[in-house]
């Protein structure tokens, strides 16, 4: 007895020495890798790093379109690691956390839209990005979204809270990834001015922007001066392919099957494919038409990059369906060039065709009632059998209305009604 009670202790005693020198033997070559990695990417820079025995902090920088966002790294040596979600068996397990003293400022305007002003307390961050290298040739990044009890004037937010979970292997190749969105509502004084329920996703992006992403919500509500409005089942899907370098193949589709709402719709149906875009094209149209606030959205700023883009439209309504087609081929307008034209200068670089098909009755009782009717009065919708269709062609400027020539801002003033 005594002796195995002796090889206990024994045996004992090497794991917890072990499990005290491990730590100062993986962590340098842990970080060797790690920092290999970060040199290789132009858009992050490691500006602060202190090493301990059991680990690490590191501040670095990222680097966005309109500034710099500062973070700091609580880094943690293997192979006993103590993570949000309790004991791990690892190489490296790390929490990264927004310091608030630098923020590019379209990240800070999304952010405090939410959370309110961002907080320079590591604690009070608003997003968490846990990283764990594992012993299986994983390496699982999550990131965490704060949950939100805020109240500023008569209005007032709930979120339960979300994340998001990325896997790959050491070598960069993602495997199961997916995400979950818990419950938000958004109050203004009395009225539910936006709802929606627990979301769920799968996704497999490379850095690349290739791969896929399927997102489901179950339900959305908002509330509005148009009325409320109501959607059951939603699902996005979007694939990307890398098609040259740094130019990735897009299509996206967004299927609303049940659409409860003041007009007429019932669903709907959307598919854009972007047949070559650039990264840089790419990030500029999403950076400043989702992003940007619309206060401070310069048009022609906008209409800058060039955007070669395919789009169908189905709508099904109680009075019948409506089809748009359109066909867009923009060329983008150099930064030197003068705008002669405020409203229609955009006219001048683009190339491309739309077909609009929709049942008379279902058009006449949309919220385009008023677009219609004029278009309909001066002969550019046609009318047959209670079918309306319009066919445009534009070529630089030179406008043709259902193979019709004719002068893109008269066309203009048709459809604001201002013939």
């Amino acid at each position: 007895m005594k002796v195995l009670r002796f090889g206990l202790v024994a045996v004992t005693a090497l794991l917890l020495l072990a499990a005290l020198i491990a730590p100062r033997l993986i962590g340098p070559q842990v970080e060797t890798v790690l920092q290999q990695q970060l040199n290789q990417q132009d858009n992050i820079e490691l500006t602060g790093y202190q090493r301990g025995w059991f680990g690490a902090e590191a501040v670095t920088l990222l680097t966005g379109k309109d500034g710099k966002t500062e973070t700091q790294s609580e880094i943690q040596h293997g192979p006993v690691l103590f993570t949000r979600s309790g004991l791990k068996v690892g190489a490296l397990y790390a929490e990264t956390r927004l310091t608030g003293k630098q923020l590019e400022p379209s990240l800070r305007h999304q952010l405090e839209a939410y959370y309110g002003p961002i907080s320079q307390v590591l604690d009070d961050s608003p997003v968490v990005v846990e990283t764990l290298v594992a012993t299986n040739n994983r390496v699982i990044n999550t990131l965490h979204l704060q949950p939100i009890d805020r109240n500023v004037a008569d209005q007032q937010i709930q979120f339960a809270g979300g994340k998001i979970r990325l896997v790959t292997d050491y070598m960069g190749q993602q495997q199961d990834s997916r995400f979950e969105l818990g419950e938000f509502v958004r109050m203004d004084g009395h009225r539910e001015a936006l709802y929606l329920q627990s979301a769920s996703g799968d996704f497999t992006l490379a850095p690349t922007g290739a791969g896929t992403l399927q997102v489901k919500l179950p339900l959305v509500r908002t509330n509005n001066d148009s009325g409320p409005l109501e959607l059951r089942d939603v699902v996005l899907d979007y694939t990307g392919e890398l098609v040259a370098p740094q130019t990735l193949k897009v299509q996206t589709a967004l299927n609303l099957p049940d659409i409860q709402s003041a007009t007429p719709a019932s669903s709907l149906t959307q598919q854009l494919h972007l047949p070559a875009v650039t990264y840089d094209d790419l990030h500029h149209f999403l950076y400043s038409l989702l992003l940007k606030p619309s206060a401070e959205r310069s048009w022609p700023q906008v209409f800058e990059r060039p955007l070669q883009a395919q789009q169908q439209l189905d709508i099904a309504t109680a009075n019948g369906p409506m089809q748009l087609q359109l066909d867009v081929d923009w060329k983008g307008v150099p930064r030197n060039q003068r705008v002669q034209n405020d409203k229609l200068f955009w006219l001048d670089s683009l190339e491309g065709s739309a077909n609009i098909s929709a049942s008379e009755q279902a058009l006449m009782q949309s919220p385009l009632i008023m677009q219609a009717s004029a278009l309909k009065q001066y002969g550019f919708l046609l009318e047959e059998n209670g079918q309306l269709t319009m066919h445009l062609q534009l070529n630089k400027g030179v406008l043709a209305v259902n193979g019709q020539q004719l002068p893109a801002d008269l066309f203009v003033l048709a459809l604001m009604g201002g013939l």
